[in-house]
């Protein structure tokens, strides 16, 4: 289990039942074990009364003074009773009738207290020592009846059960919500990635307790710090392409200047190189432009991007008249980075407009994640060349300006978001078909190999 709030619910729930279960077994046996003390010590009162009231006549018979003997002993089987042991003779208590009691073997040399049962399998509690009296031995067993008391017993722990239940059940509830409270730090930070993720804010809350505030400042570091790296190099990006830029024209310019003193040959390969690098210069510049000094955790605006997207298309392939068809829910949001988003639909979409005839379409899925797919009326690719597609360098038709790098780096960017995208013919158009599925990122995920 990796919830810390599960942990110590059946910790402290677990050590609640356990000092809850001990204090009723204390305080169940507690009751009987005072009361059979108590009647003890008053069988022990019974006994020695019924020594002073005890003596022999001269043929050593003993014999009870009635004024020492207890109303009670006279009820026949009320529960209280006695038997004296004076050599060969027995007195016994009226109350037992015509029963008797079962003295222990070992009653000669400890007084008790036993647990016998007695007339009628009453169960007693019995007390017995041996005295000596006018030179003569003598045994006297008290025995008292405990029904009634096991009754009062067990009628206090049954209600004593319920009240610990019940008490129980607060503590439990009580000892959940004292949980839930001392966590609820944790929660609002959960709350706040969760808020990071979507975008609306850029770093988390530091107003916690102190445990937690050193993780949470050292993860607002590092995203600070990723920030940082970012527009460092994506400026580092754009920098060196404009730094790029100037060289290859003055080159380029003394290419074409210089073409009478080259063969034809020669001249050809210089000027492809040359437009290599100035297709990869301009490309390079385009990514810095799209950099923005947006939070790494800022949600995609599919709709709206794709607008912006779209118009720019129009300007750049303008003399091509291209029919664009979006369909796309307007809110739809995607938990990726911007500028990783806007490369992938870029790429795919300069190659849509690059291959197509007179339409291009574009599907966006509602759902979670992002599942959308490209296509247009172009010539299409042959099914054996489908698979060859992400291969950082191929190209379908030399003839055609560019470097094979577009669909590539969006196999890179899917791979990073743990998605998939696959090439096929477009049924509805005919031309080329690109289908993107990303899963919805969390944020781990989001930043995953940045």
């Amino acid at each position: 289990m990796t919830s810390i709030q599960g942990r110590l619910g059946i910790w402290l729930v677990g050590s609640v039942i356990l000092l809850f279960g001990l204090h009723w077994l204390v305080m169940s046996r507690a009751p009987r074990m005072f009361t059979e003390e108590y009647v003890r010590s008053r069988l022990e009162h019974d006994g020695e009364g019924l020594l002073l009231g005890l003596r022999f006549e001269a043929d050593g018979q003993p014999a009870l003074d009635p004024a020492y003997i207890t109303p009670i002993y006279q009820r026949p089987y009320s529960g209280h009773y006695f038997l004296i042991l004076a050599g060969n003779y027995r007195l016994r208590s009226r109350s037992l009738w015509d029963e008797d009691l079962a003295l222990p073997q070992d009653v000669a040399t400890h007084s008790g207290p036993w647990h016998v049962n007695g007339p009628q399998r009453q169960p007693l509690l019995l007390w017995a020592r041996r005295f000596e009296k006018e030179g003569r031995e003598v045994v006297i067993a008290v025995g008292e009846d405990l029904t009634v008391l096991h009754e009062h017993v067990a009628r206090f722990r049954n209600r004593f059960t319920v009240i610990t239940l019940v008490l129980l059940l607060f503590a439990v509830l009580a000892q959940r919500l004292m949980v839930r409270l001392a966590l609820r730090p944790l929660n609002q930070v959960r709350e706040d990635c969760q808020r990071l993720e979507r975008g609306e804010i850029a770093n988390l809350s530091e107003n916690l307790p102190l445990e937690v505030r050193p993780m949470v400042a050292e993860i607002n570091r590092l995203l600070y710090l990723m920030q940082q790296r970012l527009e460092r190099s994506r400026n580092g990006l754009g920098n060196l392409a404009h730094a790029l830029k100037t060289p290859l024209t003055l080159l380029s310019q003394r290419v074409e200047g210089d073409a009478e003193l080259r063969d034809a040959t020669t001249l050809s390969t210089i000027r492809q190189a040359v437009g290599s690098i100035s297709a990869i210069v301009n490309r390079e510049l385009k990514r810095a432009r799209l950099a923005g000094g947006r939070s790494p955790g800022q949600r995609f605006d599919v709709a709206l991007e794709l607008s912006s997207l779209i118009a720019l298309l129009r300007r750049v392939y303008a003399e091509k008249g291209l029919q664009y068809e979006v369909v796309a829910a307007e809110g739809k949001m995607f938990s990726g980075d911007r500028e990783d988003m806007l490369e992938l639909f870029g790429n795919l979409l300069d190659n849509a407009c690059k291959w197509a005839g007179t339409r291009v379409h574009v599907r966006v899925e509602t759902g979670p994640g992002l599942a959308f797919s490209i296509e247009d009326d172009g010539p299409g690719v042959r099914h054996e060349v489908l698979e060859r597609l992400a291969q950082r360098g191929m190209r379908l038709d030399e003839s055609t300006a560019g470097h094979g790098l577009g669909l590539s780096i969006c196999e890179d960017v899917v791979r990073q978001y743990q998605g998939s995208i696959t090439f096929h013919r477009s049924i509805r158009l005919k031309g080329f078909q690109v289908s993107v599925r990303l899963p919805e990122a969390s944020v781990g995920q989001q930043y995953n190999g940045v």
